[in-house]
């Protein structure tokens, strides 16, 4: 295989995010290794990891709001509500990671209004 064959490969389609190229705030890469070292599994962390786990989650939640503001629009609604959010991750397969933690807090919340209103009456 030759060096060109070689980079077609494992080149991949750079990531269309709109919002990303306007994004103007980024997550301290200090505070990103914090995150990461509160993991005991996780040991040293190299200088470039911190800011690079920072751009991904920049870019994934770049990703999930601009998909939560076309279901928005799909709905006829002007703001992104957790229903909306929940639509959204539970219509799109690069979201699957995120739907058990989705549920976990749909179903706490839900519990939560539950509990309001039986306190109400």
């Amino acid at each position: 295989m030759s060096d060109s064959e070689t980079k077609s490969n494992t080149t991949t389609n750079p990531v269309n995010l709109e919002s990303f190229s306007k994004l103007k705030t980024h997550f301290p890469a200090a505070r990103v290794k914090k995150l990461m070292q509160s993991d005991e599994d996780i040991g040293k962390v190299a200088q470039a990891t911190p800011m690079a786990v920072g751009r991904a989650l920049e870019m994934f939640l770049c990703s999930l709001v601009e998909k939560s503001v076309a279901t928005a629009s799909e709905e006829g609604s002007k703001k992104i509500s957790v229903q909306l959010l929940n639509k959204t991750i539970q219509s799109d397969d690069q979201f699957d990671f995120v739907m058990d933690v989705c549920e976990k807090y749909m179903g706490s919340n839900n519990n939560n209004n539950n509990n309001s209103a039986n306190n109400k009456q």
